[in-house]
C-alpha cells in the first residue's frame, strides 16, 4: 500500500513539474517573441543625362542590391538584406540609364525590413553595355563586378509605411572617355541617395523647345551642381528630382543661347515647386 501511495505522489509530483516546465517555456517564449516593427523599403532609380556626344545607350544589368545597418560592413560579412535579388530574371534587373530622366524612374528593388536606422547600400553589377553612335563600346567598371558599389548614406525605415530612397545614378558625372577620343570608356558610378520623404522637385518649361537645353540645380552657397536634367525636346518641360528641402539656384543652358539663372528657388519635402520657367535668347557669338 505504501508503495502505491509513493508511486501516486511521485506521479503527481512529476505531473506538476511537467506543468511548471511547460508554463515556464511558454512564458519564456512569450517574453522573447520578436516584437520588432517592420516597414517597406523601396529603391527608386533615376538618372541625370550624359552630355557625351552620340551616346545612344548605357544599359546596366544589376546582379543584386543589398542594405546593411553598419557603414563598415563588407560584402562578405553577414547582416546584409537583399532588396534586389540575383534570382530574378535578367530582364527585370536590366535598366537603360539614359531613359531615366525628366521624371521617368523605375523601381530598383523593394523589401520588408525591420524598422530602424540603416547606413549602407551595396550595388553589385553583373554587366553593362555602352553604345556610342550606334556602335557598342568597351566599358570598364572598376570594382563594380567584384566588390560592388558601396554607398554609405543614412536613412530610416519607418514602421508600417513605405520608405522610398531615390538612387540618383548621375551618368554625366560617371561616364568618361579616357583619354578623349580613344574609344576607351570608364564608368565610375557617381550615385546620390536621397530619402524621398525628405526631398522635393523643381519643374518648369524652357523655350524655345528642341534646342537641347540643360537645366542645373545649384547649391547657392558653394555654386556646386546638385543635379541636372534635360528639357523635353518637344514640350520644353523638365523636372529636377530628389532635391533635399532647401533653397537652390536653377540655371538653364543651351549651345548658341545665353545662360539664364533663377535664384532663391525653395524646395519643400514631398512637394513640387512648379513654374520655374526659362526663355533663352540667342547669344551674340
Amino acid at each position: 500500500m505504501r508503495h502505491r501511495i509513493r508511486l501516486r505522489l511521485l506521479a503527481a509530483g512529476l505531473g506538476a513539474l511537467l506543468i511548471m516546465i511547460m508554463y515556464g517555456l511558454m512564458s519564456c517564449s512569450d517574453s522573447t517573441k520578436p516584437g520588432t516593427e517592420t516597414g517597406t523599403l523601396r529603391l527608386i532609380l533615376v538618372d541625370a543625362p550624359t552630355q557625351l556626344q552620340a551616346v545612344d545607350k548605357l544599359e546596366v544589368v544589376f546582379d543584386k542590391v543589398l542594405v546593411h545597418r553598419s557603414s563598415v560592413g563588407e560584402a562578405s560579412d553577414g547582416g546584409w538584406i537583399t532588396v534586389l535579388s540575383d534570382t530574378l530574371p535578367v530582364e527585370e534587373r536590366t535598366f537603360d540609364l539614359l531613359q531615366l530622366v525628366n521624371g521617368v524612374f523605375v523601381t530598383l528593388g523593394e523589401a520588408e525590413l525591420d524598422a530602424g536606422h540603416y547606413t549602407q547600400i551595396r550595388i553589385m553589377l553583373e554587366s553593362a553595355t555602352l553604345v556610342v553612335d550606334g556602335v557598342p563600346q568597351n566599358l570598364v567598371i572598376p570594382s563594380g563586378y567584384q566588390t560592388g558599389i558601396k554607398l554609405v548614406g543614412n536613412f530610416t525605415v519607418k514602421p508600417d509605411v513605405i520608405t522610398e530612397i531615390t538612387v540618383d545614378f548621375d551618368v554625366a558625372q560617371s561616364l568618361h572617355e579616357n583619354p578623349p577620343g580613344s574609344g576607351r570608356y570608364i564608368l565610375r558610378p557617381t550615385i546620390r541617395l536621397v530619402q524621398t520623404v525628405l526631398s522635393g522637385t523643381i519643374s518648369g518649361i524652357v523655350t524655345p523647345t528642341g534646342i537641347g537645353a540643360v537645366i542645373y540645380a545649384l547649391d547657392p552657397v558653394a555654386g556646386d551642381t546638385v543635379t541636372t536634367t534635360l528639357a523635353d525636346s518637344i514640350t520644353g518641360g523638365y523636372m529636377l528630382r530628389a532635391l533635399l528641402a532647401g533653397v537652390y539656384d536653377v540655371r538653364a543652358e543651351a549651345a548658341g543661347y545665353q545662360d539664364s539663372t533663377r535664384t532663391g528657388i525653395s524646395v519643400t519635402a514631398g512637394a513640387n515647386t512648379p513654374d520655374v520657367n526659362f526663355e533663352l535668347v540667342p547669344s551674340d557669338d
